[in-house]
């Protein structure tokens, strides 16, 4: 008989946290969504190019 309270309880404490537990989990990804959609990268330092030239290949080998 104990068990069951102690389950009990544990469900009705649950039942109260759940709703501001989801609307909490839904206002962070809401809030890193946004911050990430209004981010751009940033280059730090120099960005180096390179130069190719093509090159056919004779199936020499």
């Amino acid at each position: 008989m104990a068990v069951l309270r102690i389950l009990l309880a544990v469900v009705m404490v649950l039942g109260r946290l759940l709703p501001f537990l989801i609307v909490g989990v839904l206002l962070f990804l809401l809030w890193r969504r946004s911050v990430r959609k209004g981010e751009n990268p940033e280059f730090k330092g120099p960005v180096y190019t390179v130069d190719y030239e093509e090159v056919e290949d004779d199936g020499e080998e």
